[in-house]
């Protein structure tokens, strides 16, 4: 009975330890959530400027924080929204954006190219991670004159720890050496 009483007390003991510990993290996390909504910002602003049509980021990029993983931005960019495949071939109405004569191919890069850019020059603004949690961009890239589901969105994940984001932020580094040290998934 004594060993019983004591597992109750050690429990009691560690669940108010817990509380204590857990009293400092709203601070924490409201600094966090400051720092994503401003970062997400930043995205959405750097892909506005890039890509013109107004249509092609319908809803401003997203973010949250993931308790022992970081942060994580999402945003659904619509590409080729001007053109649309048919049975009778590709319809395109004349356009003057910068993205006009670029193939599927060369945007998704460009895309890398601009989150990665991001996440290096404006990752610091999120100053309430510890070194080693992550910060990432998910961009769901859709491609508007694509008929097969399969194929129609192209996600691309860029990311990397806060360290290294601030690592590569001291560092002068070209595009491509970027992209060879973040992480970078794509399918």
């Amino acid at each position: 009975m004594g060993i019983f009483l004591r597992l109750i007390l050690a429990v009691f003991l560690l669940q108010g330890a817990l509380a204590q510990a857990q009293g400092l993290e709203p601070e924490r996390l409201e600094q966090v959530k400051r720092d994503t909504a401003l970062f997400s910002k930043i995205v959405g602003e750097v892909l506005k400027q890039r890509f013109e049509n107004p249509f092609a980021l319908s809803v401003d990029p997203q973010g949250s924080y993931l308790r022992g993983y970081g942060i994580s931005v999402s945003f659904l960019l619509r590409i080729n929204r001007g053109s649309i495949r048919g049975i009778y071939g590709e319809i395109s109405p004349r356009e003057s954006t910068r993205d006009a004569g670029m193939s599927r191919n060369e945007k998704v890069a460009l895309v890398k190219k601009l989150t990665a850019r991001t996440l290096v020059d404006y990752g610091g603004t999120i100053r309430g991670l510890d070194s080693d949690e992550k910060v990432a961009i998910s961009a769901h890239i859709e491609d508007r004159s694509e008929w097969d589901p399969a194929r129609k969105t192209t996600i691309v994940v860029v990311s990397g720890t806060k360290g290294e984001i601030d690592q590569l932020s001291r560092d002068s580094l070209p595009d491509e050496e970027l992209l060879s040290r973040l992480t970078i998934l794509e399918y």
